[in-house]
């Protein structure tokens, strides 16, 4: 599943079009369970709009896209939302703010893979791969990569959100310090490292996807079709 990336491909530009609705979404999700949970200041600050430049954020939006793509990698922005944790009700609203991001890309992972399931039949790919549609391609690479900002985001380190997730049970030292530099510098870095350094490690991430594919009960068909549509759409080529 992993390839050279081919930015003359506009598959490829279609996908990140579509990750960049997916970040919006995920952001959104933060914002809405934030002010469920009692910040009252984040729809004035921007936190509950479907507009993308209210989540643009220096590093995760500009700084890191810009290294991705100097690496050969897909120039994937990400977003922010800030939140007044101090404004909510419990600690467990806190893990619910941190969650509601992935939980939403999980969501989004399902919407766009159960239509190619067995047992729902909705879309069938044609049995030779130079039939199949670019919709069909379009909507299993998005689908992957929502369950690989899944298992990302779960990782919990900061500023991720499994870090935000379980940061509000540390010991408040604790929690600090792995928030202050140079800890939390040097906990981001090593991941960065990890992803684009180590190639078991990326490779990890599509096993723990292909894992949840065959959880949910596709066959593999349906399963090769998605890796085989992850190639078309990254590299261009089967």
């Amino acid at each position: 599943m992993l390839a050279a990336i081919d930015f003359a491909n506009p598959l490829l530009w279609t996908v990140i079009i579509g990750w960049i609705f997916s970040v919006i979404l995920h952001e959104f999700a933060h914002g809405l369970v934030a002010h469920l949970g009692g910040d009252h200041t984040i729809r004035e600050r921007g936190g509950l709009s479907l507009n993308p430049l209210q989540y643009i954020d220096p590093v995760n939006s500009l700084l890191l896209p810009t290294v991705f793509l100097l690496l050969g990698g897909i120039p994937l922005p990400g977003g922010s939302t800030y939140v007044r944790r101090d404004l909510l009700r419990s600690r467990a609203w806190e893990s619910a703010v941190s969650l509601a991001g992935p939980a939403t890309n999980f969501l989004l992972f399902l919407a766009l893979t159960l239509p190619f399931h067995p047992r729902f039949g909705w879309i069938t790919p044609s049995d030779d791969p130079y039939q199949w549609t670019n919709v069909q391609m379009f909507l299993a690479t998005l689908g992957l990569l929502q369950m690989v900002a899944v298992i990302l985001n779960l990782i919990p380190i900061p500023p991720l959100d499994g870090f935000g997730a379980i940061s509000p049970y540390l010991d408040p030292e604790m929690r600090q310090k792995l928030l202050t530099p140079p800890l939390s510098t040097m906990l981001f870095v090593g991941l960065f490292i990890l992803i684009w350094q180590v190639p078991g490690f990326s490779a990890a991430l599509f096993r723990v996807t292909g894992a949840t594919l065959v959880k949910l009960g596709f066959d593999g068909d349906t399963i090769h079709f998605f890796a085989e549509s992850w190639g078309r759409c990254m590299s261009g080529h089967f």
